[in-house]
Formats: structure tokens, C-alpha cells, sequence
């Protein structure tokens, strides 16, 4: 690791919850109504390294108002977005770095880093996680936004020794953006106009690439061309197969170009859920959906999430508005909530607040770092979601 080692006091949340085998039935294995979130309640602490081979964790990371999953097996680590509207914290001491710390201290290397979208609430921390490890790929659609917290990731990557950048623009050449003079005095660092980032190979949708034993990854969507008002059409949608199960990250992508409707409402034919469900409705079958969009209206329409037919999900939000709408919409929870369970980072948002022990920076009036989301699954294919409250 770049950075120190911090020791990690480590709680599981929750017992195990088995869920059918093929994802094609899970619907019917879920009651008509099921709990937003279950209480936790303490478990064995997991010793510090990887999950033991043919097992796999995934861990949304209380971020307050952003989005960091970090998954991990016996022998990969992949990290999609590090990013908050409220913690402006730098290394060493933002959420996301004192996470992964806490809960892998042995770790030196991220294998995958993935990019939704270049918003801050997806990617303000993610120069501070390669300065703090070394990351063999990179995964970003190629849509600009001439924002500081974009700017700092791409000097980060051109940065990065070794790193394979992947857009969906094009393979080999570089990767160049030119930045407006906002942007060139940030996170602490005065940057210059221009940056170029070798490219490897393009982002192709529907290909497989393979993470680790039992475990690969198929990016369904990215588009590198979305203006900068429509960022969320950029965003790169992937789906995790790990052992027999399959973990859908959907970035913010919308099923209706911005607009705010009812779930019942049909995606529109040239939003990002409208064209996964006409180019690879198949392939989005998954057991855990990562919600689109905080949980926003502008997401996870009824049809899409049919297709989905996830019986975990995850919504990570936190209080500070989007365009003056704090997420989750109420809507879209009881949605989700008639399909099976809800996992959410705001559900204690204002006790955590003022936590003395929690995960970053502690007693700091903010959100984040407390109601952690943590998903084991075994090597029988069991899906143990739990809520993670730890401290560092």
C-alpha cells in the first residue's frame, strides 16, 4: 500500500440470507412486502485479507450523498466510483480510504477501477485511491466534464505507473481533455491545462473480462459522447458475475433522460435503461441491483426492474439535495420494497452525524461513514446481506 496500514475493528451485521440458486426465481421466493432494512445485529469479526477462494464480498461504502462499491475476491479488487457530495475530506482521511483500510489492511493493489461518470458524487475521491494504491486498470466512458474533481482523476491516472486506461472513444492513442482555468488550482494541487492519458483497449458492450477465478465482468453500457448537461447518460453500467451469482451497478443511469415519473412510468426507447432493455434485456438478470440514481425517480422503472429481477437491493444516498430533491424518492423505495429487500446508506443519517465511531472522520456533523452495506456470498452461491457498522 502507498499509504499506512490502519488497524480496523471489524462488525458483521445480520444473519445470512439464502436465496434460491438460479435468478430467474427469486421473485417468487419474496414476500408480497419486505422491510427497508433489517437492524443489525453483532457477528464474528472476518480476519484482515481476502475472502477465502470460491467466495466474494461486496461493500457499498457509506459515502453520505455519493456512491463506492468495493468488491473483492480471493484474488481481485475492484473498486466502482469513490465519490460524495459531502465529504470533502483528502487523503488520508476520506471515507473511502479509511474503508478500505479498515477492512483490508493488507491491501496494496486495486485490479479494476471503474468509473461511472465523471460527477463529484461518483468521483471526488478517486484521485486520493490511486495516489494510495496501485491500480492495473482503469474504466471510464471518455465523457468530459470540465469540473476540478475530473481533472484531478485523469492527472491521477496519467500519474498512475502501469496503469491500462479503457474509454469507450476508441483503443490505443490517448485520452485528451483540456480543462478550463477553474479547474487547474484544485485538491490541493495546481494542474495544468491539457492532460493525455494513454489509451488501451476500447470499452466494447456485452464483452466479458475476466477478474479473478469464477469471476468476470460484462460492461453493458458507457457512452463517451454525452454532453456534459447529461452526464448520467455516460454512465458505465456493469454487471459483476461472481460465482453463480450476478451483481448489477448501475451508475446513475436514467430511464428517461432527467425526467422524474412514477415507476409504472415506461422507460423511454433512448435512455440507458430504455436501450439495455432492447440490446441486452438477458444479460441484465441479477440477484443484487445497485440502484440507479440514489434511488431518484428518474430511475428504476417497473419494466427495468422486471428484467432485473434482483431480490437484494442497494441504495446509497445521503441528505444533501439533488436539484432540490433529497434521494431516495419514497416512490421508487415502496417499489423496490414490493420486489424484496432494501439496503440503504441514509438509514441512520442523522445519529451518525455526531457518531464518535464511525468510518473517516469521526463527530464531524456530516453524514457517511456508518450504515455501511456488506454482501458475502459463498462458495455454495449463499447471499448474506448485512449492515457493516465499523469504526477505524
Amino acid at each position: 500500500m502507498k499509504g499506512g496500514n490502519w488497524t480496523a475493528a471489524l462488525a458483521l451485521a445480520a444473519a445470512p440470507l439464502a436465496i434460491a440458486a438460479a435468478p430467474t426465481v427469486l421473485k417468487s421466493m419474496q414476500p408480497a412486502r419486505a422491510a427497508v432494512a433489517a437492524q443489525p445485529s453483532p457477528a464474528a469479526s472476518r480476519a484482515a485479507g481476502p475472502p477465502a477462494a470460491g467466495s466474494f464480498i461486496v461493500h457499498a461504502i457509506d459515502v453520505g450523498t455519493g456512491l463506492a462499491i468495493f468488491v473483492e475476491g480471493h484474488d481481485f479488487a475492484l473498486l466502482y466510483d469513490a465519490g460524495s457530495n459531502d465529504d470533502g475530506a483528502r487523503q488520508p482521511n476520506n471515507r473511502v480510504l479509511a474503508y478500505l483500510r479498515a477492512v483490508r489492511p493488507d491491501l496494496a493493489a486495486i485490479d479494476h477501477l471503474i468509473l461511472s461518470h465523471p460527477h463529484e458524487d461518483h468521483d471526488a475521491m478517486i484521485d486520493d485511491v490511486l495516489a494510495a494504491y496501485r491500480v492495473a486498470n482503469v474504466w471510464d466512458s471518455g465523457a468530459f466534464n470540465p469540473a476540478c474533481a475530473y481533472h484531478a482523476f485523469l492527472d491521477a491516472v496519467a500519474a498512475e505507473p502501469n496503469v491500462i486506461y479503457h474509454d469507450a472513444l476508441g483503443s490505443g492513442g490517448s485520452h485528451e481533455a483540456s480543462f478550463p482555468a477553474s479547474t487547474r488550482r484544485c485538491h490541493g494541487a495546481v494542474r495544468t491545462a491539457a492532460v493525455s492519458v494513454p489509451r488501451g483497449s476500447a470499452i466494447a458492450p456485452g464483452a466479458a473480462i475476466a477478474l479473478g477465478t469464477n469471476a468476470r465482468m460484462v460492461i453493458l453500457h458507457a457512452n463517451g459522447n454525452a454532453p456534459a448537461r447529461h452526464l448520467n447518460d455516460a454512465s458505465v453500467v456493469v454487471r459483476l458475475d461472481l460465482g453463480t451469482r450476478h451483481i448489477l451497478l448501475m451508475g446513475d443511469a436514467e430511464a428517461e433522460n432527467g425526467r422524474r415519473n412514477p415507476p409504472e412510468t415506461p422507460p423511454r426507447a433512448n435512455s440507458v435503461e430504455g436501450l439495455l432493455l432492447s440490446r441486452f434485456r438477458p444479460e441484465l438478470r441479477s440477484d443484487v441491483l445497485v440502484v440507479g440514481h440514489h434511488g431518484s425517480m428518474t430511475s428504476s422503472r417497473a419494466t427495468f426492474l422486471d428484467a432485473v429481477g434482483a431480490a437484494q437491493f442497494v441504495v446509497s444516498s445521503g441528505p444533501t439535495e439533488y436539484s432540490g430533491t433529497v434521494l431516495p424518492d419514497p416512490e421508487v423505495i415502496t417499489e423496490l420494497e414490493s420486489l424484496g429487500t432494501v439496503w440503504r446508506t441514509n438509514f441512520n443519517d442523522v445519529a451518525c452525524a455526531m457518531n464518535p465511531r464511525k468510518i473517516g472522520t469521526d463527530n464531524d456533523g456530516k453524514p457517511g461513514g456508518c450504515d455501511n452495506v456488506r454482501i458475502t456470498i459463498n462458495a455454495a452461491g449463499v447471499i448474506a446481506p448485512a449492515y457493516h457498522r465499523i469504526s477505524d
